[in-house]
């Protein structure tokens, strides 16, 4: 939805939003985190780099309310772009993928379609954000989980995740010769 929303001139990534109170107490420190404060102001760019480097839950948070104003306005965003996409098997229910009580769920045919979609409709996007090794932020080195970078030839992303229902997850991308895969 983000490289959606850059893509079409809606959001810039040198955007600063501002953390609400809320979301610093709620999602700083679950899971992957930007351990982000309330009342910090931060880039659309910094957030996306957490969020497609380490996960940052909280940076997901904070991207979808800053953009949309709140959580529902985005998860309705997210899942209507599943829907556009033809990701008939997957719901949204957080902007991050933490565990909801199994209202979330993605199948991995619709993991394959979602990779498929960033790498095709916005591949200068994913160039920059998806794939990348590192990033700093805050006198803070954030590392990349995704083991497979850097150690097979073309990969190049896109996630690692894990939740109560589905255990560890990857859906990643490599491409060889011209032709690219996803794995789930």
């Amino acid at each position: 939805v983000a490289f959606q929303l850059i893509d079409a001139g809606k959001l810039r990534r040198d955007t600063l939003f501002q953390v609400s109170e809320q979301t610093a107490r709620t999602w700083s420190g679950q899971g992957t985190t930007l351990w982000l404060k309330p009342g910090e102001r931060i880039t659309v760019d910094t957030l996306l780099r957490g969020i497609t480097v380490v996960s940052a839950n909280d940076g997901a948070v904070a991207l979808a309310e800053g953009f949309a104003g709140d959580l529902p306005t985005w998860l309705l965003m997210m899942n209507a772009e599943a829907r556009r996409l033809g990701m008939s098997r997957s719901r949204f229910g957080t902007p991050n993928g933490l565990p909801d009580g199994g209202y979330t769920h993605v199948s991995a045919r619709d993991l394959v379609t979602l990779g498929t979609a960033l790498v095709e409709r916005h591949p200068r996007l994913y160039a920059t954000y998806v794939g990348q090794p590192s990033f700093s932020w805050r006198g803070a080195e954030y590392f990349n989980r995704d083991s497979l970078n850097g150690t097979v030839a073309g990969a190049d992303g896109i996630k690692t995740g894990h939740t109560n229902e589905a255990g560890y997850n990857f859906l990643g991308s490599a491409q060889r010769n011209g032709r690219r895969l996803m794995m789930v």
